[in-house]
C-alpha cells in the first residue's frame, strides 16, 4: 500500500481518497511554497511511473475497505499527476466500475494543459483544481520555477481552451505569498487572468502557506492582502486555515506505518500524529522515539509539524 491513501480531510474536498501516481517529488514545477520539499525528480516526461494495474488494484481495495465515507476520489500526491501516462485509463476504470457513485477530482499545477492530449484525458472527471499563482511571466518563473521555458500565456491559454469544452467544474487555487504576489497590482492582474477564463471558474480558493514551505523565506501575507484578494478576485473564498477531520488509518498495521505514509503525502501536525497513536492504543513516547530516525519536528506559524528527513 502507499499509492492510494486516506480518505484524508481536505479543506476543499471533504473526505478525499487520494491517488498518488508518481514517485516522491516527481514534478515539472519546483514551487517555492511546496509542502513536500524540493523537487528531486524534475521532469516533464509523461510515462507510466507506477504500473496502472497496481494503482487500480490498490484503489479497489481502498474503496472496499474504507471506514470513512468518500466525498472525492482525488488524483493528487507526491508530484504532478498528469505526468502519468495512464491517468485516463484509471479515470475510465473508476467510471466503468462505480458509475457515478464517486466524484473524481484532479489537483494539478496546470502546466500540461498546453498539451491537447492532457486536456482530452481530463474531460471525464467531475472537478479539476489547477493553480494560478502568478500575475505575469516574471513572477511565474519566480514562484513555480517550471522545468521548461514555456510562455506563461501558453499555460493560461491551455486552461482557457480546456474550460470551454469541459462539462465538469473548475476550482482554481491561488497561493498568496508575502512580498511576492500579494501587492494590489499583482492581485489585480491575477483577477484579470481569472476573469479571462470562460466560463469563469465556479470557485477560486485563496490559500496561504499554512504548512512549512520548502523555501524558508516564504511567508504568510498580511491579512489586508487576503482581504483585498477576496474583494477583487471573482468567486473567491479563503482556505487560509488548517484542515480538520479524521484520517482513515484502518489499512495500517500500526501508528508508525500510518504516520510515515500520511506525512509523505500530507504533512501532519504533531497533534494529529498524537491522535493517530492514541487510536492504535500505543505508547506515544515510544512511537515518537522510533520516528526520530525518519521524521523531524519543525515549528512553523505557531504550530509543530512532522517532516520527513530528506
Amino acid at each position: 500500500m502507499g499509492n492510494v491513501f486516506g480518505p484524508v480531510p481536505s479543506r476543499r474536498l471533504g473526505n478525499s481518497l487520494g491517488i498518488n501516481l508518481t514517485p516522491l517529488k516527481t514534478c515539472n514545477y519546483s514551487c517555492i511554497y511546496c509542502q513536500l520539499g524540493k523537487t528531486t525528480n524534475f521532469t516533464n516526461e509523461r510515462k507510466e511511473y507506477i504500473p496502472t494495474k497496481s494503482i487500480i488494484e490498490e484503489l479497489s481495495y481502498a474503496i472496499k475497505n474504507s471506514n470513512i465515507p468518500i466525498d472525492y476520489i482525488t488524483f493528487v500526491g507526491d508530484g504532478e499527476p498528469t505526468l502519468h501516462s495512464g491517468i485516463s485509463d484509471i479515470i475510465k476504470w473508476i467510471r466503468e466500475t462505480y458509475q457515478n457513485k464517486y466524484k473524481i477530482a484532479v489537483v494539478t499545477n496546470g502546466f500540461l494543459f498546453y498539451l491537447e492530449e492532457v486536456r482530452k484525458e481530463l474531460m471525464n472527471v467531475d472537478l479539476v483544481l489547477p493553480s494560478i499563482d502568478a500575475p505575469d511571466e516574471k513572477k511565474y518563473k519566480l514562484i513555480n520555477r517550471p522545468i521548461m521555458n514555456v510562455d506563461y500565456n501558453e499555460i493560461v491559454n491551455g486552461l482557457k481552451i480546456f474550460a470551454k469544452n469541459f462539462k465538469g467544474k473548475i476550482w482554481v487555487e491561488i497561493m498568496l505569498i508575502k512580498d511576492i504576489n500579494d501587492s494590489k497590482e499583482d492581485i489585480e492582474k491575477i483577477a484579470e487572468i481569472i476573469k479571462s477564463i470562460n466560463p469563469i471558474p465556479e470557485k477560486v480558493f485563496i490559500d496561504v502557506p499554512v504548512r512549512p514551505p520548502v523555501e524558508k523565506w516564504v511567508k504568510i501575507p498580511d491579512q489586508k492582502s487576503l482581504v483585498y484578494a477576496l474583494k477583487v478576485i471573482p468567486n473567491s473564498s479563503s482556505i487560509a486555515f488548517r484542515e480538520e477531520g479524521e484520517f482513515d488509518i484502518s489499512r495500517y498495521k500500526n501508528s508508525i506505518e500510518a504516520i510515515l505514509d500520511i506525512t509523505e503525502k500530507h504533512p501532519l501536525r504533531l497533534g494529529q500524529a498524537m491522535k493517530i497513536i492514541s487510536e492504535f492504543n500505543e505508547d506515544k513516547k515510544e512511537v515518537l522515539d522510533k520516528l526520530k530516525e525518519k521524521l523531524n519536528i519543525v515549528s512553523y506559524d505557531n504550530e509543530k509539524y512532522l517532516e520527513i528527513i530528506k
